[in-house]
């Protein structure tokens, strides 16, 4: 492919943003993780803070610079990249659902996540 459809390309910035923006957010998470706790059982419903831990956090970290990866690869049709992002993306889905229960799925994250895939694998890079 000589030039980049604009529904592809967009959906890669859209993939690069959002995982940078995930990447920084578990990085933050995981330096100053007790602050962030405390904002967590503030601001949220979360009864059972005690579950996450670092450790949680840093791998969201992994997951989501192993998407960021994965997204950059896309952008430059890179095939690779297609298996980073799928791969990366589910580990994001489901390791709150291992880690913290069934009531940590994101339906929007799913919907987001089966959209671009499709978009993806669509155009086949």
């Amino acid at each position: 492919m000589e030039k980049k459809p604009l529904l592809y390309e967009s959906a890669c910035i859209f993939s690069i943003a959002g995982s940078s923006i995930g990447f920084f957010g578990m990085l933050i998470s995981t330096v100053f993780f007790k602050t962030v706790t405390e904002k967590i059982t503030e601001f949220t419903n979360i009864t059972a803070a005690e579950k996450l831990s670092p450790l949680y956090f840093a791998l969201l970290m992994a997951a989501f610079s192993l998407s960021l990866t994965g997204a950059i690869k896309l952008y430059r049709m890179q095939r690779a990249g297609l298996y980073f992002y799928i791969t990366a993306q589910t580990m994001i889905l489901f390791l709150p659902v291992i880690w913290l229960g069934s009531n940590a799925f994101s339906v929007t994250n799913a919907i987001f996540t089966v959209l671009f895939s499709g978009i993806y694998i669509y155009y086949k890079p």
